[in-house]
């Protein structure tokens, strides 16, 4: 027998989706690993000349293999800021909520802010004096931030520190209390762990990161977990500017220090009208004719669109690469204006920018984007995340015609235009079946509407799959080693656990990961 030949792993399935260019429905065969890399791809005839005795088989049957998942848009920081410190869900009152924190308060050192999450919005809204009471922790700073981390209870000393108020609440906000919990080492070391058998439970290999400003010193933990072997997905780390301008020097460091197999440093991320996916229901969003329910605003209001194009040129004569949010179509329009005038500026490159979010897009600019090679991030996951289709703010906000242009993930692929999928974690957390429904059905996860929401624009399954793997790779600038299944590349697999090219839709939501692959090793098994 041919030595050589011998898997330390094969995966045989009656269903394989390799991703590649022309593949649509998934073949039987079987997925020879040696190594950290895929081997072969051979038939069911060929599978038992790669068996030895230490080989792993695993025999799938209907099972799909495919390549690991990329989430091009992940915030570790607000994922760890979803559940940091006490659990407020089951107070019904503030005073009870000032209770649990005060509980909590007595279990952690005495120098560390008091901070929880979970507060829900209907006790947030309750009018109830707890000043005395949040007063009587003295010097210590108490903030207790409700479950979609959009509004708190906390105190004078939490307001003077950390420079926020229960007014605003958003992450780029709240960025000092995470620079404090950031730097608590062995916490957040655990917390990543955690955060890495999650995202591995999921199928995800690999991750887009944001890290706002330096990251609070996570970077030199990042370089920790690459050097000790001890990752089980890939890093592409960006630099979120706030409270500070872009930080040139910080991204050159990180991109010198970065240059293994696990974490790469890849520019910034920046943003433009982009929020939560949720900017056009507040009027923010930079539209290109008024909004259907406010005919008096186009919004975009504040943004400074001057600072911004100075910035990202910056960025890009330095050979950075910038991921802009921009929900609305003038948003859009006006990005795509930026990252052409990066060409006409600095010269022609394969930049590979990103508009992440794209909430709404003009048709005429999706053909752009094709041409200047700009990549679309979309939150694919949206509709599982803004309550029944009933309070869907969409055709309120920009009327019945420009609904053809919402979520518009058909004129994007039609168009030739690289799309590929993020999550915004915590705001979604990676559920790539999920993500199947919602873009193929183009349905709220209740089942309505019947004939979905713009279904002109649904996908097909092969389509948001290859979203997930090769698109967000090549993104990435990693198409040559990963995102596809090929003889030569890096073994980042998923499995998922029945054959969802096969159900019907509504069955699809169901599916789970039954075995994540990093790298050769198995990082996840149901």
């Amino acid at each position: 027998m041919n030595t050589k030949q011998i898997a330390d792993i094969l995966l045989v399935s009656n269903h394989i989706f390799s991703a590649q260019a022309q593949t649509k429905a998934p073949f039987p065969g079987a997925v020879a690993i040696v190594g950290n890399k895929i081997a072969a791809i051979v038939s069911p005839q060929e599978k038992d000349s790669w068996i030895g005795e230490k080989t792993k088989t695993y025999n799938l049957e209907d099972q799909v293999i495919c390549p690991g998942f990329l989430d091009n848009h992940v915030f570790f920081t607000g994922h760890v800021w979803s559940h940091i410190g006490a659990d407020l869900s089951e107070a019904a009152t503030k005073k009870e909520a000032i209770a649990l924190l005060k509980a909590y308060g007595e279990t952690i050192p005495e120098e560390e802010a008091i901070l929880g999450h979970g507060l829900s919005m209907e006790v947030l809204e309750q009018e109830e004096d707890i000043q005395a009471l949040l007063e009587a922790f003295g010097t210590r700073p108490v903030i207790g931030f409700t479950e979609g981390r959009n509004g708190c209870i906390m105190n004078r000393v939490a307001k003077e520190k950390y420079e926020f108020d229960e007014t605003a609440i958003f992450a780029e906000k709240c960025y000092k209390v995470f620079d404090e919990f950031l730097r608590c080492e062995s916490f957040i070391k655990e917390e990543y762990k955690a955060f890495s058998r999650l995202l591995a439970s999921r199928g995800v290999t690999a991750i887009k990161e944001i890290g706002f400003n330096q990251y609070s010193g996570f970077t030199k933990l990042l370089k920790e977990f690459e050097d000790k072997g001890e990752l089980i997905h890939r890093v592409n780390l960006v630099s979120q500017a706030v409270g500070y301008p872009m930080d040139y020097e910080y991204a050159a460091e990180c991109r010198d220090l970065f240059q293994g197999d696990f974490v790469r440093f890849m520019g910034f991320n920046v943003m433009v009208d982009g929020g939560a996916g949720t900017e056009i229901c507040s009027g923010n969003a930079d539209l290109l004719a008024p909004y259907a329910n406010n005919s008096s605003t186009s919004g975009g209001v504040g943004i400074d669109y001057e600072a911004l194009e100075k910035a990202v040129l910056k960025a890009d004569s330095l050979g950075f690469r910038c991921a802009l949010h921009a929900e609305g179509d003038a948003a859009v329009r006006k990005t795509i204006d930026l990252f052409e005038k990066c060409i006409k500026v600095n010269g022609p490159r394969n930049a590979r920018h990103v508009i992440t979010d794209l909430e709404l897009t003009d048709p005429s600019d999706l053909k752009r984007m094709k041409e200047l090679g700009i990549i679309a991030t979309n939150y694919v996951q949206m509709m599982s995340c803004l309550g029944p289709f009933e309070d869907f703010y969409g055709y309120d906000c920009v009327g019945e015609e420009r609904m053809a242009n919402y979520w518009n993930y058909r004129g994007m692929i039609d168009n030739g235009v690289v799309m590929c999928c993020g999550t915004d974690m915590p705001l979604t957390v990676p559920d790539i079946p999920m993500s199947v429904y919602l873009t193929v059905g183009r349905r709220f996860p209740e089942g309505k509407p019947a004939e979905g929401v713009n279904p002109a624009a649904a996908i097909k399954i092969e389509e948001i799959l290859k979203a997930w793997t090769i698109n967000g790779q090549y993104s990435n600038f990693r198409e040559n080693e990963l995102g596809t299944l090929e003889a030569g590349k890096l073994a980042d697999i998923a499995v998922l656990d029945s054959n969802i090219f096969d159900l019907p839709l509504e069955k699809i939501p169901e599916v789970k990961i039954s075995l994540t692959i990093c790298d050769g090793k198995v990082v996840y098994e149901k």
